[in-house]
């Protein structure tokens, strides 16, 4: 059957998702109020969730539409079924996960009443992810990155994605520090406010000075997401687009960032525009910040 104009013009504008990163499980414990320095804090109950900003957002961009690949490691401790379970109830094509001895990633996280959490993470496996994990990559390729896998293998994750033609989009989470040389390979990257001044390494420049600076240095686009005030996209020689926040009730903001992220993967790899694709970023975070646990699915809209 031949295809149409139509139809080829799909296939051309179609990516793959490809996610490089952290795998883990999360202890969620809801808390009437979190803890302060040295403080112990009771509560009745916990629960085992999967989670991992790779994971995290391999899933948000697969129940987003994308056809999407999760590259990363579990243990060899027994959580690979929770670890994994929604990954594999979505589609996700896992082949790119390896099992290593030892224990798997894992995330201890109190949330309190209005939602707001404190997460420690315990690397595991996710230590062993190396960029020679990921398959070939191509134009038709969107490599999707984080900050919970060792920073060397990321880095040169995105140099080979650079030079293989697939679009790079990091969440500079948790916060690091980045070299030009570094920035040049980011065709998009995703950061709050806290990860804006760090990725900009210049603290005396306003929100859209430090946005600038990144471009200056190569980055092709910066999105400075703001919790309930929505979300910035900084491009160059283009006026700031504001996307403001869908409200919500707020149960667990776990995850809202990464779902974020998979979101606006799966937006850009179906062909939208980034505004477009930040937009609709922005609506799907919001449901995910309504339900307990990273992984959770979130509401119908």
């Amino acid at each position: 059957m031949i295809a149409t104009e139509k139809e080829r013009a799909k296939d051309m504008s179609t990516r793959n998702v490809i996610v490089l990163g952290s795998i883990n499980v999360d202890y969620v414990a809801p808390v009437e109020r979190l803890p302060g320095p040295g403080e112990t804090i009771k509560t009745d109950r916990y629960d085992a969730l999967p989670g991992g900003k790779g994971a995290n957002q391999a899933l948000a961009a697969a129940r987003n539409g994308a056809a999407t690949a999760m590259v990363g490691a579990v243990g060899s401790d027994g959580l690979n079924a929770v670890a994994l379970s929604e990954l594999q109830r979505a589609g996700t094509n896992l082949d790119g996960v390896k099992v290593h001895h030892g224990a798997s990633g894992l995330a201890m996280i109190a949330v309190d009443a209005a939602g707001e959490n404190q997460i420690i993470v315990v690397s595991g496996a996710n230590a062993a992810v190396q960029a020679t994990d990921l398959p070939d990559l191509n134009g038709h390729t969107i490599l999707v990155t984080q900050n919970e896998i060792t920073w060397t293998e990321t880095a040169q994750a995105h140099a080979r994605a650079r030079g293989q033609g697939a679009m790079v989009i990091h969440n500079a989470a948790p916060a690091h520090r980045l070299s030009a040389s570094e920035l040049g390979n980011i065709d998009v990257l995703v950061v709050n406010e806290h990860e804006l001044a760090l990725a900009a390494a210049n603290d005396s420049l306003s929100e859209g000075g430090k946005a600038e600076h990144l471009l200056a240095q190569g980055v092709g686009a910066v999105i400075l997401t703001l919790g309930a005030k929505g979300a910035r996209l900084f491009q160059a020689l283009t006026p700031t687009v504001q996307v403001d926040a869908v409200q919500t009730k707020v149960v667990d903001t776990t995850g809202a960032g990464d779902a974020f992220v998979g979101a606006c993967v799966a937006a850009l790899a179906a062909g939208l525009a980034l505004p477009d694709a930040v937009a609709q970023a922005n609506a799907y975070a919001a449901r995910v910040c309504g339900v307990l646990g990273a992984q959770t699915p979130p509401a119908e809209p």
